[in-house]
């Protein structure tokens, strides 16, 4: 009898330590640099799921990280957008993959909007996250996925890659389920990859278009930078209207973005970390654009 009760103990102890294990750490809000769970759903036009962390030149406390993402979103995007950014201490597939299923699992109503937003190395995690977890369909509210310099894609690789969900690349400014991307390249820099090439998926910010038509800086709504170097932390927030312009390089696939000033971090001719700044403007407003326009959809679907 003894040795029965003992069995027992030891399995409602191995029972508890794996239910103890399978808790997500994206359930405690010390994991999330921003986690606007407690905005009520209506309030939102869509979520907002942003992936992004400042340039290493910046810094790496968590004040600096806080408020990096904040210029990202909240300060790009207004009002009426619930913002969940994770803050992944080891950036890979699996945390990422985890962070997001944790959102659309826990956060995510069934059916309402919602926008992925990275750029660079970060784009390319959550281009693969996307692929893992389910519930990336426009049926479940995914509205469109902004990310920037990820690795160079054509639209039918895209196509391939979501072809269960029937995601695709974004053909202009008013389609959703879609991926929304192009590579930067600034001020002419010299680019050295292979993979750039003509028939690279590219869709230019400053006008939606897929061909060759230039993007003028008085199309650049709104560019939004985060200065941490200012001692005064209300002019850490630079705004400008009107900042570059841009044109698509249709034997490389690539953007070519025509900066007022020299900027920072360009790697390999790629400014993979403040791409979203220079068209904060034009991304927030297409965002809106393209929930308007799932509305609209499933208004009409629902009246006929």
């Amino acid at each position: 009898m003894k040795k029965f009760l003992f069995l027992l103990a030891a399995a409602a102890v191995v029972f508890i330590l794996a239910g103890c294990s399978s808790v997500s750490p994206y359930a405690y809000g010390t994991n999330w640099l921003i986690r606007e769970n407690d905005i009520p759903q209506y309030y939102s036009k869509f979520d907002l799921f942003y992936l992004g962390k400042a340039p290493a030149g910046y810094g790496d406390t968590h004040d600096i990280q806080f408020n990096w993402t904040k210029t990202h979103t909240n300060d790009i995007f207004g009002r009426g957008v619930r913002v969940f950014a994770p803050e992944i201490q080891k950036p890979d597939e699996e945390n990422v993959s985890a962070a997001l299923e944790y959102y659309l699992e826990n956060f995510h109503a069934p059916g309402h909007p919602f926008v992925l937003l990275a750029e660079g190395k970060a784009a390319d995690l959550l281009y693969a996250a996307m692929r893992k977890v389910s519930g990336m369909t426009v049926k479940n509210g995914f509205i469109a996925a902004y990310l920037p310099d990820m690795r160079p894609k054509t639209a039918e690789e895209i196509a391939d890659d979501f072809s269960w969900e029937g995601l695709k690349a974004a053909a202009g400014a008013g389609d959703f389920g879609v991926i929304v991307t192009w590579v930067s390249r600034i001020n002419h820099e010299k680019m050295n990859d292979p993979a750039l090439k003509k028939g690279i998926y590219c869709i230019n910010p400053l006008n939606w278009k897929l061909d060759g038509t230039p993007g003028t800086a008085r199309e650049n709504i709104k560019a939004v930078f985060y200065m941490p170097e200012h001692k005064n932390i209300f002019w850490r927030k630079v705004e400008a209207e009107n900042f570059g312009s841009a044109v698509i390089d249709l034997e490389k696939g690539v953007l070519d973005i025509k900066c007022p000033l020299p900027l920072l971090h360009v790697v390999n001719g790629r400014f993979t970390k403040n791409c979203i700044s220079i068209f904060a403007g034009n991304i927030a407003a297409n965002a809106r654009k393209r929930t308007q326009n799932l509305i609209k959809y499933r208004e009409w679907k629902e009246f006929k």
